[in-house]
């Protein structure tokens, strides 16, 4: 128990470093190239590489506070020289990580996959801290038991539901596509299509099949009351798509449910 403190922790030191104590500025003044804006701190303009550095200290900050309070406090049992080392190491590997990204976002100046870069980039720096808190408190055997066949399911079932079942639904659509001079935001609909798989494959899961029933009636009446009167071709073509996501998803859930061992 306290080893997981000592994790808790340091994720919530880096959540704090990371979201709550790091300005638009000192994010902008991370970057690269053309989209560098220069920090300014008591009237001297700062580069790249000191914000970078600034934004390291304020996260070895937190961490050396947070574990030399819970030891002072006697909650944790960790020597000194275990805390340095692992606020140098994690503060080392979240400096290397973000000089990456920033260096990836000069090259791609595309902010489509904005997004996805920050999930890139939090996934990377959490499976940094917990390789650091693994390596440091001897844990690395604790995570061979863990991953089981299960899990190899559920991940190949949210797999399904995103990329292959949209390409899918394309597909058992292109019979009756027609053009409706499209003025929707490009890639909105795939994008919406994966967040409502994946929300009601959790669902299922969960074993919610209820909550997943009031999710296909909103969806549908707002898909098809948005623009009822005006084109029965596009309700009819939108409700299509909806209704053949949802059954598809329903299929990928129940059988991933079944070979979980949850039932139907």
């Amino acid at each position: 128990m306290n080893d997981y403190l000592i994790l808790a922790s340091l994720v919530i030191c880096h959540i704090l470093g990371d979201f709550y104590l790091q300005s638009k500025a000192m994010v902008g003044a991370k970057r690269f190239g053309s989209e560098h804006k220069p920090l300014v701190v008591q009237k001297l303009q700062l580069g790249v590489l000191p914000v970078h550095l600034l934004h390291i200290f304020i996260h070895a900050l937190l961490m050396s506070f947070s574990l030399f309070l819970l030891q002072a406090m006697e909650v944790i049992l960790l020597s000194r020289e275990n805390i340095w080392l692992a606020v140098a190491l994690i503060a080392l590997g979240h400096l290397v990580i973000d000089l990456i990204k920033s260096a990836l976002s000069c090259v791609s100046k595309s902010n489509n996959h904005a997004a996805i870069t920050l999930i890139v980039d939090q996934v990377a720096h959490l499976l940094w801290i917990l390789a650091v808190w693994a390596w440091l408190f001897d844990h690395l055997n604790d995570f061979s038991g863990m991953i089981t066949v299960n899990h190899f399911i559920i991940v190949g079932a949210y797999l399904l539901v995103l990329k292959p079942t949209s390409i899918l639904v394309v597909l058992l659509l292109s019979p009756y596509a027609f053009d409706n001079n499209n003025t929707q935001i490009p890639k909105a609909g795939k994008l919406i299509g994966y967040i409502e798989r994946a929300v009601i494959l959790t669902l299922i899961f969960v074993n919610q099949f209820t909550a997943i029933g009031f999710i296909i009636a909103a969806k549908s009446v707002l898909r098809y009351g948005e623009s009822v009167g005006r084109n029965t071709k596009l309700n009819e073509y939108v409700l299509l798509g909806t209704l053949a996501s949802f059954g598809i998803v329903l299929l990928v859930g129940i059988i991933a449910r079944v070979a979980l061992g949850l039932g139907m």
